[in-house]
């Protein structure tokens, strides 16, 4: 895949620039040089402007100067109505040019919308605009090689790279403000690739990291499914068997426990987490405590219940207080940290905590209804 990359800069002696332009007379031809580089790489070049007091001009002439370059790998984006499109060979090579005009009469516009489509920007010299490429690159994670010799904002800019965190190793940043020789352009573009391959790099990581949590939230919801019809299957199961004290307590606890961490997990979709493993462990204990304590307040008015039928009808509220203390397991154990220890010798009895108010389920039918006074 080829790389599109653009050249931004000035070295026009009549202007004034700060740091001044040092080696004027160098920069021509380095740009000539860094252009001939890019089509030896197989990059594509985008220019934005014909002006002379631009060093576009330079580069196209070195980009042209190797002749296998393909057509179409000259990308120009001037604003619409612009005529400053008079680049080297543009008669004589028009196949070279892709020339599509941007919305808009400055070229500001289209320069900064098309830094998003770049995969590299290499910084000559240059005033504020090229000042403020580079940290439009710095910011938004464009790699970008500043060649420091020339001076101008090129040099601010590298200045800036010692200091910010890029995609630019210390050395190759410091091989940036070397001055300018015969290899100093492939050496310049052979820094951007890589910060070009590091970026892609980190952002494949990124992705992928994207993609394992996508799978986990995914199979966290699942089980969460699959145990809410586990901890609901004990209704149909406990009314297909015969009633006894141990089914109706594996019911109750199996779907109290089953219930409380669906509850965590869909607690854990609903926030947007990933850690839906750990989240799952709290919303089973949350689950487990406020059946425990739910249960044996049941227990304490009605000894029997789960000998008979009635645990059946307990089983409802079981697998709800299950779920709902799932779901807010963070209030359950809140409520827990603030209950203090029954003194010894005088028991109380357990409330749920941060459990849903729910009525009591209606005495077994085998318990004798209390005695009104005398019959008729």
């Amino acid at each position: 895949m080829r790389r599109l990359i653009a050249v931004v800069g000035s070295a026009d002696p009549a202007r004034a620039y700060d740091p001044p332009l040092a080696h004027a007379e160098t920069a021509s031809p380095a740009c000539e040089q860094i252009g001939r580089a890019l089509a030896e790489a197989d990059c594509d070049l985008i220019v934005y402007s014909s002006e002379a007091q631009f060093v576009e001009d330079q580069v196209v002439t070195g980009y042209l100067s190797v002749a296998d370059s393909p057509a179409g790998a000259i990308h120009v984006r001037p604003p619409y109505g612009d005529g400053e499109k008079d680049f080297p060979l543009l008669t004589e090579r028009p196949e070279m040019f892709d020339i599509r005009y941007e919305s808009g009469e400055n070229w500001e516009t289209s320069f900064y919308r098309s830094l998003r489509e770049v995969d590299g920007v290499i910084l000559v010299g240059g005033g504020r605009s090229t000042l403020v490429t580079g940290m439009v690159c710095l910011a938004f994670d464009v790699p970008v090689a500043a060649v420091a010799c020339f001076g101008g904002a090129a040099r601010k800019v590298w200045d800036t790279m010692n200091r910010v965190g890029h995609h630019a190793t210390p050395e190759e940043v410091s091989a940036m403000g070397a001055e300018w020789s015969d290899t100093s352009a492939p050496t310049l573009l052979r820094l951007l690739l890589a910060q070009h391959q590091r970026r892609d790099a980190q952002r494949n990581q990124q992705n992928r990291l994207r993609l394992g949590e996508a799978w986990r939230s995914a199979l966290g919801i699942t089980i969460g499914l699959l145990l809410l019809c586990l901890g609901l299957a004990m209704i149909p199961l406990t009314y297909a068997v015969s009633s006894n004290a141990f089914v109706n307590v594996t019911a109750l606890v199996a779907g109290a426990l089953a219930t409380g961490t669906s509850g965590a997990i869909t607690r854990n979709a609903f926030d947007h987490g990933v850690h839906w493993a750990r989240t799952a462990a709290l919303g089973m204990s949350a689950g487990a405590i406020s059946f425990l304590l739910f249960v044996s307040a049941q227990l304490a008015a009605s000894p029997e219940i789960l000998t008979g039928d009635g645990a059946r009808r307990l089983l409802f509220f079981v697998l709800t207080v299950g779920f709902v203390s799932g779901f807010t397991f963070d209030a359950v154990y809140g409520r827990l940290k603030q209950t203090e220890a029954p003194a010894t010798g005088q028991p109380q009895t357990p409330a749920v905590p941060a459990a849903p108010a729910v009525p009591s389920p209606s005495p077994s039918p085998a318990t004798p209804p209390p005695d009104t006074g005398s019959g008729g």
